[in-house]
């Protein structure tokens, strides 16, 4: 799912989400996103069995940085089946305690994902405010990955001490 795996070596890490080269093992797409040209390996696939809040008939997704490199914090999670489908997203540094440690046991006890193969990534919204912007994460509903079965899910956190606008 990931081609530059940096989280393999300490969980949580931010992870470069990045699927830059072809592989010798899998296929690649070209999917024309509104974000730009982007490329994925399809055995970089990650399955969204319950899909994304919104968007619940889309399960297969791929996660790329923007075609740009202007912005190397964002990624771009991409549906592969709808190439209108797609969500600016950053990786979430489990470590930073934006989201407290008991919060995030919880969520991967009641999702089965053990926390050595727990990726974390927040929906961004970008908001335009006449002539500036404001940029927000989701904290409370985080999306969940679990690398070692290339699926994931977004949770809702069961509380509401997260913001849906936490701004960056």
């Amino acid at each position: 799912m990931f081609a530059n795996d940096q989280a393999a070596e300490r969980p949580g890490a931010n992870v470069e989400a990045s699927l830059d080269a072809p592989s010798a093992v899998g296929d690649t797409t070209l999917i024309k996103s509104r974000f730009g040209d982007l490329e994925f390996r399809s055995d970089n696939a990650l399955t969204l069995p319950q899909g994304v809040l919104g968007f619940s008939g889309y399960h297969d997704f791929c996660v790329a940085n923007l075609p740009d490199g202007k912005h190397p914090q964002f990624k771009v999670l991409q549906c592969l089946t709808e190439p209108d489908v797609a969500f600016l997203v950053v990786p979430f540094n489990i470590d930073s305690e934006a989201i407290e440690e008991a919060d995030l046991d919880e969520a991967c006890e009641a999702l089965s994902i053990e926390r050595q193969d727990l990726v974390m990534f927040l929906i961004v919204t970008v908001r335009r405010e006449g002539d500036s912007a404001s940029v927000s994460v989701n904290l409370r509903a985080p999306l969940f990955i679990d690398r070692g079965k290339s699926t994931g899910r977004q949770y809702v956190m069961p509380n509401n001490k997260y913001s849906i606008r936490h701004g960056l």
